[in-house]
């Protein structure tokens, strides 16, 4: 019976043995062997045997590590208040100082995340902040990644999720707003008018113009079509003084004594006793031979009659 005992005993104490001896590491995690109290080496993922009794391990993540704060309240340049709320990633970089150099590294992140906030937004008015929260995380990063890596972490990224004024300041910045809007609505509505009014003016123009350009097209081409009509009478009368000069030319000096002719023999058959000629006339007729011998039996018949 107290062999099945003792026997017992040292299974019991082979399994606390082991169970004190070897150490499994789970990625990403690795392990901080402390031995009698002292740092004694890190063990990467795996199985590991440790020195049973004197040593222990503290596991610590590497993988990235999301971190939400809480929203805090912050004073800006202008004295406004605003509630601020901030998100940011980190890792370890170093796990002896992240372990040992501080007793808790990530919550000296946090305080000196929203220090470095307070900061930041309290030399900035309320309109910089809300307009330029990315240059706020630029600023915010570049502070914090400087101060935390003492602790043995690296901050990767920091974002603000909400910036939100009080009460007091959003009911005074929707008002501004509204006014803000129904200015806006009232420059548009002008500049819609002013735009209507210059199209219908730049519409009027243009009919006016093209009117003015059609009128004085119209009146072009009847004055070009009196000007030709005028041409042309001026081309004919032209040509029928032309023809009558060639047709005059062609006749010569006896047509016009033929004429004189024709008109005597009419005034000849009048009842009148006396035709009165001019001399020229006369002269012209007696070169003709009927006229000639005219004048000549009438001289003959007048000294006959003497007699």
């Amino acid at each position: 019976m107290g062999k099945w005992i003792l026997i017992g005993i040292i299974v019991i104490l082979v399994i606390l043995v082991l169970l004190l001896t070897v150490k499994i590491v789970n990625q990403p995690n690795k392990g901080v062997v402390v031995t009698l109290g002292r740092f004694d080496g890190i063990l990467e993922p795996g199985i590991h045997v440790i020195k049973p009794f004197i040593s222990h391990i503290i596991t610590v993540g590497t993988a990235q590590t999301p971190v939400d704060l809480n929203q805090q309240v912050v004073i800006t340049k202008d004295n406004a208040e605003i509630s601020v709320k901030i998100s940011l990633k980190y890792h370890v970089t170093n796990i002896e100082d992240f372990t040992f150099k501080n007793e808790d590294s990530v919550r000296s992140m946090i305080q000196d995340t929203r220090a470095a906030l307070r900061g930041i937004i309290g030399n900035k008015e309320l309109n910089e902040v809300l307009n330029g929260t990315q240059e706020i995380n630029k600023e915010l990063f570049k502070e914090i990644s400087s101060v935390t890596a003492g602790y043995g972490l690296n901050v990767d990224r920091i974002n603000i999720d909400s910036v939100n004024p009080s009460a007091d300041i959003q009911a005074s910045m929707n008002k501004l707003l509204q006014a803000t809007r129904e200015r806006d609505a009232a420059i548009a509505s002008a500049e819609g008018r002013a735009r209507s009014v210059t199209l219908e003016n730049q519409a009027n123009n243009q009919a006016l113009l093209e009117t003015n350009q059609a009128n004085n097209q119209a009146l072009v081409n009847t004055a070009t079509a009196k000007a030709t009509a005028l041409k042309t009478t001026t081309d004919a009368q032209v040509y029928q003084t032309q023809q009558l000069n060639i047709v005059l030319t062609d006749a010569g000096h006896n047509y016009f004594v033929q004429q004189n002719i024709d008109a005597f023999r009419d005034l000849a058959k009048s009842p009148a006793n006396t035709v009165v000629l001019p001399n020229a006339t006369a002269d012209s007729m007696g070169q003709l031979p009927a006229i000639g011998n005219l004048l000549t039996l009438d001289q003959a018949k007048t000294k006959t009659t003497k007699e």
